[in-house]
């Protein structure tokens, strides 16, 4: 099973950990200070959660803590990390709808004249990978198109489904046939890999703002995309975790959906790290410096002004720790004289030492 093998016990520094008011989060005057060395003028948001023993029935425990109480903030763009989010609910929703991963999806967009114009045709099994892979926005943009922007927000990220100050209103392409005009009719066909079966969703935005009414202050209120570390977090140990969780707690997705989201297979990409040009600064910039045997599980995100790493180290298998990451910083490829993604592993590396001193 991933990222389970043997369990090591973290000890936490508790003259050093502060129980907080909110969240469950802790606070760790170490961290404090290790990632306040970073780029101090610059504006920083971490949180990590370390998995140990200890639950009931041999089940994992999660210790929560966060930098500087910034595990909920949502000042921040959220980049490409989100692009999980709409592969687990693009699962969820073929599931729904009777299918598996080889599933393919047929995008259809309705013009003003109301005839339909055919855009795309891609399998679920290979929009996903490429999600992972390199980060595709085409094919991110067209799993947005597949939920929709009202399913996503109402179904899926939802405060009862653990996303409270998440939400997903744009795509990141804006030129056909990928394309997600809000305003535009979407017809999406469903067909099964054998061809003996399909299902059409159409859906048109309904003219709803989820970010602004949840909270969102970057780029746009009303359009922009939002979440927190402390739900970036979640997300992946829910993915990770799924049979350790009560069914409250589980993503709505079948077992050959969970391995291949977890792990890929046949040539494609899952969350489990096998290439540079996934981006994963988070492990190249620090984390497998201090514990290189480790197993990697990670989603970056990149822009001109913002960038950020979500993260899942395994090294229960050589004595070493587990335990998952989220450090974001107001710097990115654009910024000078040291761009976004090297202050991203330079804080990856701190956390790492961190949780490496801890474990001792």
């Amino acid at each position: 099973m991933v990222g389970i093998g043997k369990r090591l016990f973290i000890p936490l520094l508790m003259s050093q950990v502060i129980p907080l008011s909110f969240g469950g989060e802790r606070s760790d005057a170490a961290l404090d200070a290790a990632l306040d060395a970073v780029a101090p003028e610059l504006t920083k948001l971490a949180v990590v959660c370390l998995v140990r023993d200890g639950g009931e029935k041999g089940a994992p425990c999660f210790d929560w803590i966060e930098y500087r109480d910034t595990a909920d903030r949502k000042d921040f763009w959220p980049a490409s990390t989100v692009k999980l989010y709409t592969v687990i609910a693009a699962m969820e929703r073929v599931r729904e709808a009777g299918f598996d991963l080889d599933v393919t999806a047929t995008f259809e967009h309705r013009e003003a004249d109301g005839k339909w114009v055919l855009d795309s045709s891609r399998t679920l099994r290979e929009l996903s990978s490429e999600v992972f892979r390199r980060s595709s926005n085409e094919d991110y943009t067209l799993l947005l198109r597949l939920v929709g922007i009202d399913w996503l927000n109402t179904k899926f990220l939802t405060a009862e489904r653990g996303f409270p100050n998440s939400a997903l209103m744009r795509g990141y392409v804006r030129t056909r046939p990928w394309v997600y005009e809000r305003e535009e009719a979407q017809r999406i066909r469903l067909t099964s890999h054998d061809g003996s079966r399909s299902v059409v969703i159409e859906h048109t935005w309904r003219g709803r703002s989820y970010s602004e009414e949840r909270g969102c202050t970057v780029i746009d209120a009303k359009t922009g995309n939002m979440t927190t570390p402390r739900e970036l977090a979640d997300c992946l140990r829910r993915v990770l975790f799924h049979e350790h969780l009560p069914e409250s707690e589980r993503f709505r997705i079948s077992d050959e959906q969970l391995r291949f989201l977890r792990e890929g297979g046949g040539g494609l990409s899952g969350l489990a790290t096998v290439a540079a040009e996934s981006g994963p600064s988070g492990w190249t910039g620090a984390a497998g410096e201090v514990f290189p045997k480790a197993k990697y599980f990670h989603k970056s995100g990149l822009i001109s002004d913002h960038a950020l790493e979500l993260g899942y180290v395994v090294d229960s298998g050589n004595g070493g720790p587990r335990y998952f990451f989220v450090p974001v910083i107001g710097a990115g490829h654009a910024t000078k004289p040291v761009d976004g993604e090297t202050l991203v592993g330079r804080m990856s590396l701190e956390i790492a030492q961190w949780v490496k001193a801890l474990t001792k």
